[in-house]
């Protein structure tokens, strides 16, 4: 079994591996489509605008491409959400996109070899904002030139729905560095009902 170290964060001062982010580790950011399209992402809606400098980093691993490395950095990130504040139905959107990053990285990215690491960063808070970063040592893909899984002739297959869901259920998400590397980003919050 691989033995994988998660820093314990708490609110009250825990761990904190980095301080801030840097200017560096967001480059050339661009956030692409999303919920924050919707009109609950209104400014007036509440919602916590992506303000990476504000939020300190709370976890950076690297892990191997197996299931209960998924399942142990999983666990971590959503013991950091729960204690930063995040809302549970919110979590659970969270916890939906956080597996699809990571299974991708580790199925389609790192082709499930064992000795190619996913690398994950995790910034939280203040409030209940959090911004996940999730990198594989594959080949990389281009996201536009994945087919909509809602087409007619997709609907039929088992598969091919995890980045759909990230968009859906994140307020961005952002590809960088050729597609190995993935930000997902959710800020708070949610008023209304999704469309």
């Amino acid at each position: 079994m691989d033995s994988v170290q998660f820093p314990r964060f708490s609110p009250g001062g825990g761990t904190v591996i980095d301080a801030k982010p840097t200017t560096a580790d967001f480059a050339g950011a661009r956030l692409t489509a999303s919920r924050s399209e919707r009109s609950h992402n209104a400014p007036e809606s509440g919602r916590v605008p992506l303000e990476r400098r504000n939020l300190p980093l709370r976890l950076r691993t690297s892990l191997p491409s197996t299931k209960p490395a998924l399942n142990r950095a999983v666990r971590a990130v959503m013991r950091l959400a729960r204690e930063s504040g995040v809302m549970s139905d919110e979590r659970a959107d969270l916890e939906i996109a956080l597996r699809e990053a990571l299974a991708n990285a580790m199925i389609h990215g790192n082709s499930l070899e064992r000795a190619k690491r996913v690398f994950l960063r995790c910034y939280a808070g203040p409030g209940p904002a959090i911004l996940i970063v999730v990198r594989d040592e594959g080949p990389g893909f281009d996201p536009a030139a994945i087919p909509d899984p809602r087409e007619a002739d997709r609907l039929h297959l088992r598969n091919g729905r995890g980045l759909l869901l990230m968009r859906e259920l994140m307020d961005h998400v952002e590809y960088r560095k050729g597609g190995r590397e993935v930000l997902l980003w959710m800020s708070g919050p949610r008023q209304g009902n999704r469309s």
